[in-house]
């Protein structure tokens, strides 16, 4: 379970090869001390660290006890990592999700095998099937998806009844919409970098599944199709054109310098008409509007426009935002996956932790009844959706392989400043795809329609 932005590939410095040359100098790792179960975690205050261990952590029946160490996210990574080589480490091992680091862990020894708590938990009815897919690893289940989210399009309500604009949901709406924001002289999309590169990656996403559209992303996953075809050229030009057009941001060296904080006050001040970002923005931007902030404001969320002539408005792209696997090596595996099933399965104790805290609830299934009266109708009707979503879209984070998105994200602000094509661009996709592909490292993706509630 996990309330943080955990949308970060392994530090830099680090990346895959890295991690296995890493992992791969160890002699073997310990874990706690036996009935003793570490979990280290990236919680973003304080108050979410309390507030898991005392209603998640010591309010798990046991067996074994569960000490908790909350860590940076800019350094939790590396800290695990070097920990387990060091011969030690915490028991139940998180991850930013499924894409990164799992493969190398697993490949190291470090990651146990699932399976077997798998059946005795009954996980495979309790799980979305495609959460569980993504998961395995040559067949074997090596971690548990402990959050999901997805992209969504954010507005001000009071911002767009000032400006007489309405959230788009077609491509020509959303063209009109940025192009009249832009001419009032509103940012039509807040959006910026500064604080963390890899939030290219969040518009590649809405592109690829909302241009060019699931169908054709599920196809290049599976290597029927290539990165290189037309409706990814088509896709990603039109991207790096918005970009062009100061639609992001205000402008492409705007995005570079725009940090998290100015991106949502822009948004809450009105300077912005919308942004396009993840549910994990449930839980940042309550600082910056109504009483917390000292304004009237208020935020709303909608699904993201069809950005394509084929392509719906009703996509929900699916991510896991962190997993979390058992330390083979630790002293207390049965106690680890024990709260493991514990802290992702009691719907209770999730739902309370998402209405209390925005933590995020991992892959299942939930309905508006299971919410009390104190929820936000902001997320219940977030995740009653996402459980009932018909069409998905695929995210880079949680259905590409590690290097591939890397070089997505890394390569990606050449295209919007000129120095590499679309086409150059999308070859270089599919250069590091193909021996990732050939090497099984692409997760398991489900077929683009009827998934999320399966």
């Amino acid at each position: 379970m996990s309330a943080t932005l955990t949308r970060r590939t392994l530090l830099a410095g680090s990346g895959a090869a890295g991690l296995t040359a890493l992992l791969s100098a160890c002699s073997g790792g310990s874990g706690g001390e036996a009935g003793q179960i570490q979990f280290w975690n990236n919680f973003s205050d304080a108050t979410q660290v309390k507030y898991f261990t005392d209603h998640i952590a010591q309010a798990y029946p046991g067996p074994g006890t569960v000490t908790v160490s909350n860590k940076s996210s800019n350094t939790i990574d590396r800290l695990i990592q070097t920990a387990l080589a060091a011969g030690s480490g915490p028991d139940v091992i998180v991850t930013p999700g499924p894409s990164t680091g799992v493969t190398e862990y697993t490949k190291a020894g470090y990651l146990l095998d699932l399976e077997p708590y798998a059946k005795k938990y009954g996980w495979d009815t309790v799980f979305a099937k495609w959460a569980l897919d993504a998961s395995r690893i040559g067949g074997k289940l090596m971690t548990l998806p402990t959050s999901y989210e997805s992209m969504v399009y954010y507005v001000n309500p009071a911002t767009l009844s000032k400006l007489g604009l309405t959230a788009p949901t077609t491509l020509e709406e959303f063209e009109a919409f940025n192009a009249e924001a832009k001419a009032k002289g509103v940012i039509p999309i807040a959006a910026g970098n500064a604080d963390w590169k890899g939030a290219n990656e969040w518009h590649l996403v809405i592109a690829l599944n909302h241009a060019a559209g699931p169908e054709a992303v599920y196809s290049a996953l599976k290597g029927e199709t290539k990165w290189t075809d037309p409706v990814f050229v088509d896709a990603i030009s039109k991207l790096a054109g918005w970009f062009k057009k100061g639609w992001y941001g205000g402008g492409v060296q705007n995005y570079f310098t725009n940090n998290f904080p100015t991106v949502y006050k822009q948004l809450a001040s009105g300077q912005a008409a919308s942004m396009i970002s993840g549910t994990w923005e449930f839980s940042n931007l309550g600082p910056y509007f109504g009483k917390a902030a000292g304004n009237s404001a208020d935020w709303d969320w909608t699904t993201i426009p069809s950005l394509g002539s084929t392509t719906k408005n009703d996509v929900f792209d699916l991510a896991i935002g962190q997993s979390a696997g058992v330390n083979a090596h630790s002293k207390s595996v049965k106690d680890a996956a024990s709260f493991l099933n514990f802290m992702t399965t009691d719907k209770k104790v999730l739902v309370d932790a998402v209405v209390e805290k925005d933590f995020q609830l991992p892959p299942i299934q939930v309905s508006a009844a299971d919410f009390g009266s104190k929820a936000d109708p902001r997320t219940v009707r977030l995740y009653t959706q996402l459980s009932a979503a018909k069409s998905i879209g695929y995210t880079t984070w949680t259905f590409f392989p590690q290097q591939t998105e890397t070089y997505m994200i890394n390569y990606f602000e050449n295209v919007i400043t000129d120095k590499l094509s679309v086409q150059d661009y999308l070859a270089g996709i599919q250069q590091k795809f193909d021996p990732e592909l050939k090497a099984g490292k692409v997760p398991t993706a489900p077929a683009p329609t009827g998934v999320a509630s399966s």
